[in-house]
C-alpha cells in the first residue's frame, strides 16, 4: 500500500523535473539565438572591413603595378637583345655540333656494319670447317672399331686387300652367311 501512496508524490516530482527541464532548454535556445545573430552582425561588419581594405589595396596594387612593368621593361630591354645575341650565336654553334655528331653515328654505325659483315663471313668460313673436320672426325670413329677388330683378328693386308686366316670353327656372319670368322692374333 505504501507504493500506493508514494505513486502520485512520485508523478508530481517527475512533472515538475519536466517543467524544469524544459525552462532550462527553452534559455539555452534563447542564449544560442542571441549568440547566434550578434555572431553574424560581427561576421556581416568584419566582411564590410574586408571589402573596404580589398578596394584599397587594389587601387595602389594597379598604380604600382603599371609603374613597375613600365620600369622593368625598361630595364631589362638591353639585357634580353644581349641575351638574343648569345642564343643565336650558341644555336649556330649547336647546329654544327649536331653535325659532326651525325657524322660520327654514321661512320660508327659503318664501322659496326663492316664488323657485323666481316664477323659474319668468318663465323660462316669456321661452320664450314667445323663441318668438315666433324665429318672427318666420323670416319675415324668409324675407322676406329675397324682397326680394333683387324688388330684383333690374325690378319694381314696382301695386294691391297684383306687376308685372313679363317677360324674352321668361326661364327658365320652375312645375309647368306659367307663369311666367317678369321682366327684371334697370337701374341708375340
Amino acid at each position: 500500500m505504501s507504493s500506493e501512496r508514494e505513486l502520485p508524490a512520485l508523478l508530481t516530482s517527475l512533472q515538475n523535473t519536466l517543467k524544469l527541464q524544459s525552462a532550462l532548454i527553452a534559455k539555452f535556445e534563447q542564449r544560442e539565438a542571441r549568440m547566434q545573430a550578434a555572431f553574424e552582425q560581427r561576421m556581416q561588419a568584419l566582411q564590410s572591413e574586408v571589402a573596404q581594405v580589398q578596394r584599397r589595396v587594389d587601387g595602389i596594387v594597379g598604380g604600382a603595378s603599371s609603374q613597375i612593368a613600365k620600369e622593368a621593361k625598361d630595364a631589362l630591354a638591353p639585357v634580353a637583345a644581349r641575351y638574343d645575341r648569345d642564343i643565336s650565336a650558341t644555336s649556330a654553334q649547336l647546329q654544327k655540333a649536331n653535325k659532326t655528331v651525325g657524322m660520327w653515328l654514321g661512320a660508327a654505325g659503318a664501322i659496326l656494319l663492316l664488323v657485323l659483315l666481316v664477323g659474319w663471313a668468318l663465323l660462316g668460313y669456321y661452320r664450314r670447317e667445323l663441318s668438315t673436320v666433324k665429318e672427318e672426325l666420323q670416319r675415324y670413329e668409324n675407322a676406329a672399331s675397324v682397326l680394333q677388330a683387324y688388330y684383333a683378328s690374325d690378319a694381314v693386308i696382301c695386294g691391297g686387300r684383306v687376308c685372313a686366316n679363317v677360324d674352321p670353327d668361326g661364327q658365320r656372319e652375312g645375309d647368306k652367311r659367307q663369311y666367317r670368322q678369321a682366327k684371334p692374333r697370337t701374341r708375340q
